[in-house]
């Protein structure tokens, strides 16, 4: 910002010419400084939006590092989730393995309670078919006994009967002929 001013008769430069360069320079100035103070609001905006955005990227990163801390916190149960998860599946296919040979047994019992019932009918229908026949057999041995019995009761009553004839009136002709026989022996002898 060279100026070169004229010089005056009385020592000095003149006073239009420094009056001049004073405004010009002024409005060059102003200018500048009108300017300068555009591009300074511009910057301060521009500051002020970056500083809204640097505070808007800070909650990012505040509220990144939180998700991240949640992502891993999450993925952390995930964890935990896929082990209880593996456990429980582990612990489902054994117990539907014992509930399958509970069945499996449940079935073979039944079975097995099923045949034991059909032979037990199966026996009793037998025992009782065995007992009928036996109480047949008990009655036609007790009819055909009872008329035997019957037949010899008459039968000892009969003998009893003579036995009793017999007593009362015994038959001694033969112990007299007998005597008779042996006084005549002996007669006989003498």
């Amino acid at each position: 910002m060279g100026a070169s001013f004229k010089t005056c008769f009385f020592g000095g430069f003149d006073r239009r010419d420094v009056i001049s360069f004073i405004e010009k320079n002024s409005r060059e100035f102003q200018g500048r400084i009108s300017s300068l103070e555009q591009e300074n609001q511009k910057l301060k905006e521009s500051n002020a939006a970056m500083e809204s955005e640097l505070q808007s990227l800070r909650e990012l990163c505040s509220d990144h590092s939180a998700t991240v801390q949640e992502k891993q916190q999450l993925e952390q149960q995930v964890s935990q989730i896929g082990e209880r998860l593996a456990f429980l599946e582990e612990e489902t296919a054994r117990l539907r393995q014992q509930a399958e040979e509970y069945q499996g047994m449940k079935d073979h019992i039944a079975e097995i309670e099923i045949s034991a019932h059909k032979r037990t009918e199966e026996f009793r229908a037998a025992a009782v078919a065995q007992l009928r026949q036996m109480i047949a057999q008990q009655r036609s041995w007790c009819e055909i006994s009872r008329s035997q019995y019957a037949a010899l009761s008459d039968q000892f009553a009969q003998k009893l009967q003579l036995a009793k004839e017999t007593i009362e009136n015994p038959d001694m002709s033969s112990f007299d002929e007998m005597l008779n026989s042996l006084q005549a022996l002996s007669d006989s002898l003498d």
